[in-house]
């Protein structure tokens, strides 16, 4: 006993000793608050100054190189009796509604062909994942392009099919020139919505899909139940 008590310090006596950085460093907690810092700087610079900038702002009479006064709530009081405050609104609620229930439509559509295994499957996942992929400043310039009065290969195809006699204005018209930023827009959002819900699908195991249907469940209660209960032990029976 006494032999080990006296070694037992000198074991030790060559360690090196740790400094206050290394004995914070390789406490967790302060390790992943150093590690977020980077982020939390950028997330605070470009997200939370703004936002509270423009807050700031909004309760001002400040113009362009014009501190300004504090006004109070008169501006939102000023834009919610302007007309075309309306409209934009409106706009914006049929702009985001249409877009986003089309994105995901032909998005599950798209997932539910690429989940099943036929020729060309690679290709025709490159294919859709193509309006993802392109810059958006190249796929900008070739939509107006295309919605061009003059050039456009739509009216000329349009033209060629005999459906139209005049050449239409895409982004002249008010609602034409909705319809047609809502166009780009579900083309440039379907791969995402597509690769989603394809990697949900992906995960369901067949095995469920084969015993349901001997269940005799069809393929829509396949496909409705298999997403909501998939995860579930009881899973098989969520088919029935």
């Amino acid at each position: 006993m006494t032999f080990t008590a006296l070694a037992t310090p000198s074991a030790y006596a060559g360690a090196p000793k740790r400094g206050p950085v290394t004995r914070l460093l390789e406490d967790e907690r302060w390790l992943a608050m150093l590690l977020l810092l980077p982020t939390l700087a950028l997330l605070g610079l470009f997200i939370a100054y703004p936002f509270i900038e423009g807050v700031r702002l909004s309760v001002t009479d400040a113009k362009v190189g014009v501190p300004g006064q504090f006004v109070g709530l008169q501006n939102f009081e000023r834009i919610w009796n302007d007309d075309i405050f309306h409209v934009a609104v409106w706009n914006t609620c049929v702009y985001t509604a249409v877009a986003t229930v089309f994105k995901l439509a032909l998005g599950l559509w798209l997932a539910l062909l690429l989940n099943h295994h036929f020729k060309g499957k690679a290709i025709t996942r490159a294919f859709i994942l193509l309006p993802f992929i392109i810059p958006t400043v190249l796929s900008t310039l070739a939509w107006k392009w295309m919605f061009d009065p003059t050039f456009s290969v739509i009216n000329w195809m349009l033209f060629r099919l005999g459906v139209i006699q005049n050449r239409i204005n895409w982004l002249g018209d008010p609602h034409l020139a909705l319809i047609s930023v809502i166009i780009v827009n579900v083309w440039r959002g379907v791969p995402f919505y597509a690769i989603s819900l394809l990697a949900g699908l992906q995960t369901i195991s067949p095995e469920l899909h084969e015993a349901a249907a001997i269940d005799g469940a069809r393929a829509w209660q396949r496909f409705w139940h298999g997403l909501c209960c998939c995860r579930s032990p009881w899973s098989l029976f969520c088919f029935r």
